[in-house]
């Protein structure tokens, strides 16, 4: 029989990291449900199991797994392994991702679970190393810090799923994983869903399908989302001119991006950032009210 470990989180940042090194017999461990674990598992092999007569399929090293729940399964790991476990709370993991389109994206693919080969140059475990540096230090800006560490191995972690979906051409979602780089990339060009598709070298009516189903969105709204997107953030977060921001976005004629915003938000320019001014005088500073 195994012995198990309950792997607890670090108060202050509900983040912990433990480290597996190479145990004499099997060990066991058992995952909170609630957070999302990262698996780095570099040596010998693993399970996972939901109880004593649900095991899954071994999990042989080099291996990258993130669940997105640990769900209160065990992991169980075999004598000589050597792995790192990386649990996330909720909350920590949702604060990380960035309140725009993108961070939507990241987030629904981080909410299954992943596998993949561990990277060789060791990017993801020197993110880890860093981040579990800063939880534990007493530094000055150490939660800072260790929260900026998060985002980039969340980053990281979202960029092998999306090259995972692009090299095995599983659509609908590698498309859509594509169009949301374009579009983050290009939307301020304000080109049109036919140069989108013919970028991406499929119809326009394929492009549709797949954005739809992966964003429950067309292709031009969430263009549009995006824009408005931008466009909140600049009004709310800068002094800059309405005309300006216009130009910004690409938008030739400041009294077109006004109506453009003032259909998508219901208010004028002027108005939100008004409406963002109060907001930040009662120290509300979160992006919930935004589209």
């Amino acid at each position: 029989m195994p012995t198990f470990l309950q792997i607890q989180s670090n108060r202050r940042t509900s983040i912990s990291v433990h480290r597996l090194r190479s145990p004499l017999t099997r060990v066991g461990y058992s995952l909170r449900q609630g957070f999302a674990q990262l698996l780095l598992v570099s040596a010998g092999r693993v399970w996972l199991r939901a109880g004593p007569e649900d095991t899954r399929e071994p999990i042989d090293a080099p291996r990258l797994v993130w669940l997105a729940d640990g769900a209160g399964e065990e992991l169980l790991a075999e004598g000589g392994t050597r792995a790192t476990i990386v649990s996330i709370a909720g909350l920590a993991l949702t604060g990380a991702l960035p309140a725009t389109p993108l961070g939507e994206q990241m987030q629904r693919t981080l909410g299954q679970d992943l596998s993949f080969p561990l990277e060789k140059d060791g990017r993801i475990g020197g993110l880890v190393e860093g981040l579990d540096n800063e939880r534990t230090t007493a530094e000055p800006g150490a939660d800072i810090a260790a929260g900026l560490y998060l985002s980039l191995l969340l980053v990281q972690i979202w960029r092998l799923a999306r090259a995972d979906l692009v090299a095995h051409g599983r659509a609908p979602q590698g498309l859509a994983e594509r169009f949301v780089l374009l579009a983050g990339q290009r939307v301020r060009e304000h080109l049109k869903v036919t140069d989108y598709a013919h970028a991406l070298g499929i119809s326009r009516d394929r492009l549709g399908s797949a954005v739809r189903k992966a964003t429950g969105l067309s292709p031009q709204a969430y263009l549009h989302q995006l824009l408005i997107r931008e466009a909140s953030d600049l009004l709310a977060s800068t002094g800059m001119p309405v005309g300006q921001v216009a130009y910004r976005l690409g938008f030739p004629d400041p009294a077109y991006f006004t109506r453009f915003f003032t259909r998508h938000r219901g208010e004028s320019p002027a108005q939100f950032r008004r409406a963002a001014k109060a907001r930040r005088a009662a120290g509300d500073v979160s992006y919930a009210a935004w589209p």
